[in-house]
């Protein structure tokens, strides 16, 4: 399946609307935070959740972190010029994955059978609707291997 045609069954599924709004705005916020960092810094960052006002960010380094949250009274307030809804910015640190050393064969993943068996339950309890049918068709996508 293509990742638009992906995007679209998200956004056309009432269920998944909520999921999909923020993950827009918390895309919409990460792009205004990368507008406003120093580009070494802005490469580190990403913005994680928004709740009652509050934006989390996660810095890939202790370092970025500590810049960050000199940065993030006047990251706030340019959030809030910009028309965010964002009173105050809270820094987290998660550290960068190892980095991924090249594949040179084309690897399936397979899911694991608890996986799997959570994929079935979730399609017997989903209502008839494009996220429906995808799931069908990486459930039966599964079973073929």
């Amino acid at each position: 399946m293509h990742p638009t045609h992906v995007g679209r069954l998200l956004q056309t599924d009432i269920g998944l609307q909520p999921v999909v709004a923020k993950a827009l705005e918390l895309a919409a916020l990460s792009r205004l935070c990368i507008d406003f960092l120093p580009p070494e810094l802005a490469r580190r960052i990403r913005a994680v959740n928004l709740r009652d006002g509050r934006l989390v960010l996660l810095a890939a380094t202790p370092a970025a972190a500590a810049k960050l949250k000199l940065l993030s009274e006047s990251l706030g307030k340019f959030l809030s010029d910009q028309g965010a809804k964002v009173n105050s910015v809270s820094v987290r640190v998660q550290p960068e994955a190892a980095p991924v050393q090249e594949v040179t064969r084309r690897v399936h993943p397979r899911v694991s059978p608890a996986g799997l068996s959570a994929l079935r339950e979730l399609y017997r309890r989903l209502p008839d609707s494009p996220a429906r049918r995808a799931l069908k068709t990486l459930l039966d996508h599964q079973f073929k291997r």
